[in-house]
């Protein structure tokens, strides 16, 4: 089974994740990255005993900013006719011209071999005429779809699309780099004594951080070993300082400018109860909430707003709130922070789901079952990896 698979992600799970699936046997796997981090070559599978091809995939964009939607291959090197694959894999979404492109070279040079394409949107937003149309063409061109969650699912429906649908995350849990760990040195280093409340990911209004400030000094009252962390950048951090400083929490409150992917582990470690307090936009709402499964997976206890996919990734692994409900929020935070065993009970239950259902393990064995069902429909193959 040959697998052409277009990626425009550089994270290292996504990079473990095609380890993973060249170690079936039955798969031959070429990957055209948009991205040039890694040069082009063969790599090792994850076992070892197998490889993998990377080609780098020309790729233009008109604006300064890189917009995946807008970027465009050129030359089209796609490698339909010398690769000959039995399936192409696209993680461009629907709306993108580059998923477009493929559609049409599809289309053109090998018409019978299944589309496999991603989507992450979870609500329809406004869009001009020419979206609306690319849309439609990769609607009708694809014969499956893997989406972040239900709701993206749900709105390629409403769409008229009325192919195969599978929920399969294309980036997950990389236990390599996510796992529990003493970081005491750590929260001595950041003053983090008691009860660390924390937040890692861009600062920004549609992430509800007011809400959380406001729940800590609020669940403060009765929990003054309450602290919070909040590790990332963005054009809210000094209206959140003020924020906290009128709070009175100035002073049980850390900002910590964005770290590197390496360090993520640490600050995760660092905190008792992470919270992702997520408020719905007219044109967002959380599509997956990729932090989440990687704090459950540092055995930390998460509370999340119900915004988007956060109760679908949470699901027994956490407690979900109404989105913006300060006295929510505050409730459950007083809840776990005054019952230890209750806040170790919660981590565990999200540990064990992360693992289940957001490791690059579980996310490459689900690729592969779906890989050889559009290879041979009808079979449902449930051979494993």
């Amino acid at each position: 089974m040959r697998v052409l698979l277009t990626s425009g992600y550089s994270h290292p799970s996504h990079f473990r994740k095609l380890e993973l699936l060249a170690d079936a046997p039955d798969v031959e796997l070429l990957n055209l990255q948009i991205y040039k981090e890694r040069p082009e070559g063969r790599y090792p599978s994850a076992n070892g005993q197998r490889t993998y091809m990377l080609r780098h995939l020309p790729t233009f964009w008109p604006q300064r900013d890189f917009d995946p939607h807008r970027a465009i291959h050129i030359p089209p090197r796609l490698r339909l006719r010398e690769f000959k694959p039995d399936i192409i894999h696209s993680e461009h979404e629907q709306e993108s011209l580059g998923a477009a492109q493929l559609a049409l070279a599809r289309t053109l040079r090998t018409p019978h071999t299944p589309l496999l394409l991603y989507s992450w949107q979870n609500l329809i937003r406004p869009r001009s005429l020419p979206v609306r149309l690319i849309c439609a063409y990769t609607l009708r061109a694809a014969q499956h779809f893997m989406c972040a969650s239900q709701e993206a699912i749900d709105v390629l429906r409403q769409q008229g699309y009325q192919g195969g649908a599978s929920i399969i995350p294309i980036v997950g849990l990389d236990t390599r780099f996510f796992y529990p760990k003493p970081v005491d040195a750590l929260r001595r280093r950041l003053g983090l004594e008691g009860v660390v409340v924390g937040y890692l990911g861009r600062l920004v209004k549609e992430k509800g951080l007011d809400t959380l400030l406001q729940a800590v000094a609020a669940a403060r009252e009765t929990q003054p070993n309450l602290r919070l962390l909040l590790v990332g950048s963005g054009p809210e951090q000094a209206a959140l300082q003020a924020l906290a400083d009128r709070l009175g929490i100035a002073d049980i409150t850390v900002f910590q400018a964005a770290v590197n992917h390496d360090q993520v582990v640490d600050y995760m470690n660092a905190m008792d109860i992470f919270v992702l307090p997520s408020r719905t936009t007219p044109n967002w709402k959380e599509q997956l909430g990729r932090v989440l499964y990687e704090a459950m997976g540092c055995n930390v206890a998460v509370i999340g707003s119900d915004s988007g996919a956060i109760p679908e990734v949470i699901g027994d692994g956490g407690i979900v709130f109404r989105e913006g409900d300060i006295t929510a929020l505050a409730d459950t935070i007083r809840l776990l922070a005054g019952q230890d065993r209750l806040c170790i009970e919660v981590a565990q239950r999200g540990y064990a789901r992360a693992i289940s259902h957001y490791s690059i393990e579980h996310i490459a064995q689900d690729t592969l079952v779906l890989w050889r069902d559009l290879q041979n429909p009808g079979l449902n193959n449930r051979n494993s990896l």
